[in-house]
């Protein structure tokens, strides 16, 4: 017989003994004195050792704290992540796209240097034709194809060295075309009155006869005869006229020398010569040699 544990409970002089404090639980404690097994109790039935039951009340579990998300790390294996292909295609299509850029950049700033440097010659080319336009000292910038057609004969259309106007219409030509002109006309003239040439002298000795006479005796001029005489005396005469407007020219042409000196001062200044006298036109004027004036074979003279 395997050996009996006394009970440690007192006998009770009360049924209904007062309520005593809880006492602590103790481990139940087995003992196994036999080495060998008992004949008696059968070796297939073990005694099951007590189960220790934990009160759900006071084993409660603390509540976790949730861990950051920076903290986490997350593992995955190569089956789990994207494929490598699709990886290394877009990383290439990023470096494509910033290499673009890179160079579109580079571009944009030449094409801005070369606008910087086209811009800042632009406002020195303005700077320059600026002070060009401005007077210094007293001095002025004119356009001398401007003043070209002023300055130029309009028969030759070469410079006027040697200018003269005409009083009854105020135009003015350089002196060799004006003879030519009025030589042209007066050989026209000849050639229709051939007649004329021989006798002018002659005449021109009794007109200035006849002058002087009324002029010591004004009543003669109001004698028939002496009217008969005159209109008899003075010959026809040529009908020369101004080369621009056909104008008719009573009376000789008047050197200009403000305007001769205007136009050698500007002359000079553009670095032209003025020629020679005697080279200054290819046409040579028909002057009498004998006349004092350029004129003096076309009009009369003013002193008797």
């Amino acid at each position: 017989m395997p050996p009996t544990r006394s009970s440690s409970i007192q006998p009770r002089q009360h049924p209904f003994p007062s309520a005593s404090p809880p006492r602590k639980h103790q481990p139940t404690q087995l003992i196994d004195l036999s080495s060998e097994p008992d004949p008696c109790v059968p070796t297939n039935n073990k005694v099951p050792l007590p189960v220790r039951r934990q009160n759900k009340a006071t084993h409660k579990k603390a509540p976790v704290a949730p861990v950051p998300p920076n903290e986490v790390i997350e593992i995955s294996s190569d089956d789990d992540s994207l494929p490598k292909s699709s990886e290394a295609s877009r990383i290439a299509d990023l470096r494509r796209q910033a290499n673009k850029s890179r160079e579109e950049l580079v571009k944009y700033k030449r094409e801005y240097e070369r606008a910087t440097k086209a811009l800042k010659e632009a406002q020195e080319e303005s700077k320059r034709l600026q002070s060009l336009l401005k007077p210094d000292s007293g001095k002025i910038s004119l356009d001398l194809h401007k003043l070209a057609e002023n300055l130029d004969c309009e028969i030759c259309t070469g410079r006027m060295w040697t200018p003269y106007i005409l009083p009854d219409c105020g135009h003015s030509f350089c002196q060799s075309c004006l003879v030519d002109w009025f030589g042209t006309t007066q050989a026209q003239f000849l050639q229709a009155h051939p007649e004329q040439d021989g006798v002018r002298q002659n005449q021109a000795q009794q007109v200035t006869y006849l002058l002087h006479s009324i002029a010591t005796n004004p009543a003669l001029a109001q004698h028939p005869h002496v009217r008969e005489m005159v209109a008899h005396l003075v010959p026809p005469t040529p009908q020369y006229t101004c080369p621009s407007c056909r104008e008719v020219v009573r009376s000789r042409p008047t050197e200009v020398f403000a305007f001769k000196n205007i136009a050698r001062t500007i002359s000079a200044a553009a670095g032209e010569e003025n020629p020679e006298k005697a080279a200054s036109s290819s046409r040579k004027a028909k002057v009498p040699a004998a006349g004092s004036s350029p004129w003096d074979g076309f009009f009369p003279t003013r002193k008797l």
